[in-house]
């Protein structure tokens, strides 16, 4: 056999250096020193090394990660040391129980009066387990029954954060969580969307499913991430003291860990970072993803010296050292009355069960989502069952199953519509992607969503115009696309149900104000497919205005960070549609900015290739509306503080992430810093917002 030219071995070995170096600075530092363009490229070369000379490609080469594998089962992992299952705390109460036992069996042993609790975000994923030898992965788990797993070494490997080869030659086993990121999974829905696939219904089902598949070109097709936060036997094999010492290391090693935690030196201090981050949490449920990255359900609360561990034990099923310290999550059973079939904006049919009225955690509860077709049918439920609906976690309430309560013979299969229940037109039924629609463009149903979300918080932010107004207007033939907005009288509006002078002047009011909204928003309010708010600043920021987009080539969309080959086809495709080009006109004619004004008063935008991270809570503003701003004056808003990280904006109730800028010495500025800067440089907008402090 011919051996690899030296030349080529060497170059092999370097990319693979490089690469694991670009990935420790991109996933675990948040600190890229190398575009993706650049990453790419040097990916590329070292794939075609690999090819050329196969024995170059080693099972930890950073290639590995493309998948490619078809599994043919899973085969069985004994755990060497169990993965226990943590119990819960489900109030104040319960935690300072938790406490109080800690401190009482700490007690007896002569401990406990310098205890302190770390306390971590408890992600909705998937818990799994790594072990590695002098550095390199040689086995990952799932938890299974918390003494067995399935070997998914193949699919883990797919994770594009997860180190195949670490920075250290650590021999060892480390624990983390397998889950999917907000962004990357509404992104992942709106691609399947729009290729006339199945969505799905949450991240966490997904995170789980795309580990335990038996093709991992599937895993490594879904945009997973992965936080590691434990090393077992870290104190007697490592001389780890502490678990925040455990999550340096990790860090130090190259692993990806969770930077949003906590140090906390008794029950109150615990207490109040659950409050905060419940805070956080139920801005995230209420629709500002910009709240979390990520979805959780409660924190994870450890004894942080180690070598308590040891004295304070498990129970049968869990360990006494740690408690998951989460939100309640409601669930009750009632009557499946009907199934009735909402539309939306784009024509699809999403069918919403028709409940008796039932009380889930203090909130009664009539309606509730099935998501689509293939929900009903992996639910089996009939009209007339008993099943369960929870709130909590999610938005809307849901049913998760049928009761145990045996038939009676008296149920019914939901009936599907054959007609439009808005406009009567033809149902399509796509089993493909498992739904009906209506095959009507004009239908008003969908007309009334269009304006609903032309209207909403994220788009033009037209504030008293909900689904149930809009609604009003399409059915009185005042609008019959969303520019029929900008024609409405006061004459008209007045001969609407429900509108006196004072709700018509300021739905009047909040209209015309749109005409000063920047072009992203306007950009998000064409609905060209798969378009949320960031694409749009950066296609803004590109192309300068609409006309500018309308007429850029497929390449030159593919030079947009986060735009791919599908994207930049839908965005041409979206524009050669002569209807939708109409309306880009009206919406010009009636005066929405459809440039980008990129001049502050007096100069540039003050903080042109700033990124800036907001943390804390503002007394005078929203996170988003600041973010609004930041973004009009030129700056990147980050989640997260890294070493490029230009300024920090602290309010009260700042955490981590203040403490990380301190560590890395990025600048801060506190809530009267912005204030006084706010009232004394000229900005943009020219016209002040509303919220402007005074």
């Amino acid at each position: 056999m011919q051996s690899t030219p030296e030349p080529d071995a060497k170059r092999a070995a370097e990319l693979c250096e490089k690469l694991r170096e670009y990935a420790y600075q991109y996933y675990v530092l948040d600190s890229p020193t190398v575009s993706d363009a650049e990453y790419d490229a040097l990916f590329r070369e070292l794939q075609a090394l690999e090819q050329a000379h196969f024995e170059l490609a080693t099972p930890d080469s950073p290639t590995r990660k493309v998948g490619g594998v078809v599994l043919p089962q899973f085969a069985a992992v004994q755990h060497s040391v169990p993965m226990y299952s943590l119990d819960n705390a489900l109030s104040d109460e319960e935690f300072r129980a938790f406490d109080e036992r800690v401190r009482k069996l700490l007690k007896h042993g002569g401990q406990g009066d310098d205890l302190e609790y770390l306390c971590e975000l408890k992600l909705d994923g998937l818990a799994i387990t790594l072990d590695y030898q002098d550095g390199s992965l040689v086995r990952g788990a799932t938890r299974g029954d918390g003494t067995t797993g399935e070997d998914v070494t193949e699919n883990l490997r797919t994770i594009r954060g997860l180190p195949l080869r670490l920075r250290e030659p650590f021999s060892g086993t480390v624990r983390g969580e397998v889950f999917m990121r907000t962004a990357d999974f509404e992104r992942m829905n709106a691609r399947r969307s729009a290729a006339d696939e199945p969505t799905f219904a949450n991240p966490r089902n997904v995170a789980a499913g795309s580990i335990r598949q038996l093709d991992s070109r599937i895993s490594a097709s879904r945009p997973l991430s992965i936080y590691l936060y434990s090393i077992v036997n870290a104190h007697f094999e490592y001389g780890l003291q502490s678990q925040t010492e455990t999550l340096d290391y990790l860090i130090r090693l190259g692993f990806p860990v969770n930077n949003e935690r906590r140090l906390c030196e008794d029950v109150s201090a615990v207490m109040a970072y659950h409050d905060e981050i419940a805070r956080l949490r139920e801005l995230y449920w209420g629709e500002d993803k910009d709240a979390l990255p990520y979805a959780i359900d409660g924190l994870v609360v450890k004894v942080n010296q180690i070598e308590l561990w040891d004295k304070l034990g498990f129970t049968a099923t869990a360990p006494r050292f740690m408690i998951a310290f989460k939100w309640p999550e409601f669930e009750a059973a009632t009557r499946l009355h009907g199934v009735t079939f909402q539309i939306s904006r784009n024509g699809v049919l999403s069918p919403v069960a028709e409940l008796e009225p039932v009380q889930v955690g203090g909130v009664t509860v009539s309606r509730a989502t099935l998501h689509n077709l293939d929900e009903i049918r992996r639910l089996d439920v009939l009209v007339g069952d008993q099943v369960y609906v929870k709130r909590g976690g999610e938005v809307i309430p849901k049913i998760t199953g049928r009761t145990a309560r045996e038939r009676d013979g008296l149920e019914q299969p939901i009936a599907y519509p054959d007609a439009c229940p808005s406009c009567g037109s033809r149902v399509v039924h796509d089993e493909r992607a498992h739904n009906l629609a209506c095959a009507n463009r004009d239908c008003p149903g969908r007309l009334a969503q269009r304006l609903a979300y032309f209207a909403s918080r994220d788009v033009m932010d037209i504030e008293g115009l909900s689904e149930k107004t809009a609604k009003k207007l399409v059915d009185a033939g005042l609008v019959t696309d969303t520019n029929g907005l900008y024609g409405l009288s006061r004459e008209e509006l007045h001969g609407v149900e429900g509108f006196a002078e004072i709700s018509v002047d300021n739905l009047l009011a909040a209209i015309t104000s749109t005409r000063k909204q920047p072009l992203w928003r306007v950009i998000v309010a064409l609905e060209i497919p798969q378009i949320g708010a960031q694409t749009a600043k950066l296609l803004a920021r590109r192309f300068g205005s609409v006309e500018g987009l309308q007429a850029a080539s497929q390449d030159e969309l593919k030079q947009v960070s986060g735009v791919g080959p599908l994207l930049a086809q839908e965005i041409t495709t979206w524009f050669a549609d002569r209807r939708n080009r109409e309306l880009v006109a009206r919406l010009q004619h009636a005066g929405l900015r459809v440039s980008e004004e990129t001049q502050a008063v007096g100069g540039t935008r003050v903080f042109d290739g700033k990124t800036v991270v907001l943390t804390g809570t503002m007394s005078f503003a929203t996170r988003e509306q600041l973010k609004a701003w930041l973004e009009a004056n030129g700056a990147t808003v980050s989640e997260s503080v890294s070493k490029r990280t230009g300024l920090v904006i602290a309010g009260p109730g700042a955490g981590s992430k203040l403490e990380k800028a301190q560590k890395l010495s990025v600048e801060v500025w506190d809530e009267q810093r912005l204030l006084k800067f706010m009232r004394t440089t000229p900005t943009l907008p020219n016209d002040k917002p509303a919220w402007w402090p005074k």
